[in-house]
């Protein structure tokens, strides 16, 4: 639940425990600062959800938006 410990909580429980492997849910955002903060605190990976899939007013997923969402992130993980 990554909404409520925030990174703080991968880098403390990752300094006893460095083998740890986790994956925060829940206030991940698909923008370059908060990704960041997730992987430099040690986050294997993360876990996205509405916050990535965007509508249109309409209702429908806003396909080009989640494209640019996701390309955005990809390179923000792999940087």
């Amino acid at each position: 639940p990554g909404n409520i410990y925030g990174p703080a909580m991968i880098k403390a429980a990752k300094a006893p425990c460095p083998w740890l492997k986790i994956m925060p849910t829940g206030g991940v955002k698909p923008e370059e600062e908060n990704l960041k903060a997730w992987f430099s605190a040690g986050a294997t990976c993360v876990g996205m959800g509405s916050q990535l899939f965007v509508k249109k007013d309409n209702g429908d997923f806003d396909f080009d938006a989640i494209q640019d969402k996701v390309t955005l992130s990809i390179g923000i993980a792999n940087a």
